[in-house]
């Protein structure tokens, strides 16, 4: 039987915090004001870097949250990268704290110097729920001034954003009214949306669900490839690795490059040798978990509703679900 051992990387990123000033309805990490305000400190970006650099990952993005929501504590965070030797290929933002033209420019000017390159901006509908429109194209005009890249993600929403008032955000079912009740559906065909998080509650109702035992008999299977998975690999301002997109489930960053232990990991290394089934029997067994919902999109929906039981339940047996936030405001 082959172990659990995360032993190199490919392509991920740097969460510096998860308090945002949205709470997008797609969120994969249920980011949002109600975090503590808790931003991730150099040493804590040093050792996540470095280890990060030893597995073989010389690439990383920084997201969060909302990354220039603190722009001090950012500059800091590109200064270790470039002491680690990592590199930093693009700063996601959502541009909520665009203020003026002046500030944003003397912003992003700074941590140009600091080694800021690109901007990944955010452009969707679901941040529109939030920001105006007319701060977006503040924040892609004051980094073209001061010359940073803008990597748009993503432009094709621009001509439905456009459509509606700049200076106010609007909500979803102000885009469902105007394009269409299967708009969210076609959204899904223009814009990478992962069904975690928040986005599962968000899309439910527009995906053929199943009742929970058969999910449950479907899913023979191991979840090995999902957790082993370092193409998009998140290592966050806790020091914890986030195994696949699996959001919710922690891994202790001096884990890696080692066999995780079944006794410290019991969740992921059950998952990981035998699926959702054995999972959802051993809650059953030790903690009387009965389906909380009629029907289930697939079996992470399962895997993330028996977590968050968990979690509610005060479960103290490992560490590995984490941060208790993600699952105590779940909701959109």
């Amino acid at each position: 039987m082959a172990n659990f051992t995360i032993d190199s990387l490919k392509s991920g990123g740097l969460i510096t915090n998860y308090f945002c000033t949205s709470r997008c309805r797609h969120c994969l990490y249920n980011a949002g004001p109600h975090w503590e305000k808790k931003y991730i400190d150099p040493g804590t970006a040093e050792a996540n870097l470095r280890v990060v650099r030893d597995l073989m990952c010389y690439v990383v993005h920084i997201g969060g949250g909302e990354p220039l929501l603190r722009p001090d504590d950012l500059e800091k965070v590109l200064d270790v990268a470039a002491r680690v030797g990592v590199s930093i290929d693009y700063v996601e933002t959502n541009s909520s704290w665009f203020k003026d033209p002046d500030s944003a420019k003397q912003t992003l000017a700074r941590l140009l110097r600091h080694g800021l390159r690109t901007l990944l901006v955010s452009i969707s509908p679901f941040h529109n729920e939030f920001i105006p429109f007319s701060r977006v194209k503040g924040v892609i005009e004051a980094a073209r001034q001061v010359g940073v890249e803008i990597f748009p993600w993503i432009s094709d929403f621009i001509s439905d954003i456009s459509q509606f008032d700049p200076n106010k955000s609007h909500k979803l079912e102000a885009y469902l009214q105007k394009f269409g009740q299967n708009y969210l559906v076609k959204v899904l065909q223009r814009y990478w949306v992962h069904l975690g998080g928040r986005a599962l509650d968000t899309f439910r109702p527009f995906f053929e669900t199943k009742p929970f035992d058969q999910i449950i008999q479907e899913s023979s299977e191991s979840c090995r490839l999902e957790l082993s998975e370092t193409s998009h690999f998140h290592i966050d301002f806790f020091g914890n690795y986030i195994p696949g997109l699996c959001s919710g489930f922690a891994i202790l960053r001096d884990d890696l490059g080692q066999p995780l232990s079944p006794e410290k990991y019991p969740l992921l290394t059950t998952l990981f040798h035998s699926g959702i089934r054995e999972l959802a029997e051993m809650v059953q067994k030790e903690f009387a978990y009965k389906p909380a919902k009629a029907r289930y999109i697939n079996k992470c929906d399962v895997c993330t509703e028996i977590r968050t039981f968990l979690v509610r339940k005060n479960y103290k047996k490992s560490s590995e679900l984490h941060p208790a936030e993600f699952y105590l405001n779940i909701s959109s």
